[in-house]
């Protein structure tokens, strides 16, 4: 799945316009999925974000179609922060209602619906992600968590998604 055949794949299923659901996760290109996507319109959409990024910083993964997180920075690089998701989701007319107590998906629910959540700020709703799935250059795992997990991304590209410009964590 990437950004240039997400619609062409919500077509050939039947999907197309009003939907009540969509979750993405695919641990990747999900800003980037979910940007290209212009098929079908959820009421409700649920989008994976990468906590480690924090909630500073509106960023994601430089977009690659053939993107793994496998052996890259410890298995903790990829996806989207919470504040690049939140943007990208008022542009296409959704509130940011919450995260899960996991930490690793938002909520978005289309403005044009009746909801009676009150839209949040990516700082009011950001949850720490309680994965512990940092691995070694052999793919052991390494328990990284808080500050130990961002000091593995030091120097990961990302790119800034309101400047559009390549930054580096």
């Amino acid at each position: 799945m990437t950004a240039e055949n997400i619609d062409q794949l919500m077509l050939d299923r039947g999907f197309e316009g009003d939907i009540g659901l969509l979750h993405i996760d695919i641990d990747g290109n999900d800003y980037w999925v979910w940007r290209g996507l212009t098929a079908v319109r959820p009421g409700i959409a649920i989008i994976e974000y990468n906590s480690v990024f924090g909630v500073e910083r509106a960023i994601t993964v430089p977009y690659d179609p053939k993107f793994s997180r496998a052996g890259r920075f410890g298995n903790l690089y990829f996806g989207t922060s919470l504040p690049a998701l939140c943007d990208l989701a008022q542009s296409k007319g959704y509130d940011f209602v919450g995260s899960n107590s996991a930490g690793n998906n938002a909520y978005f629910i289309r403005s044009d619906l009746p909801h009676g959540l009150k839209p949040l700020t990516a700082a009011e709703g950001y949850v720490v992600s309680k994965f512990v799935d940092s691995r070694d250059a052999k793919g052991r795992r390494t328990h990284l968590r808080g500050e130990q997990r961002l000091a593995a991304l030091r120097g990961a590209p990302v790119v800034n998604t309101r400047t559009g410009a390549e930054e580096q964590l």
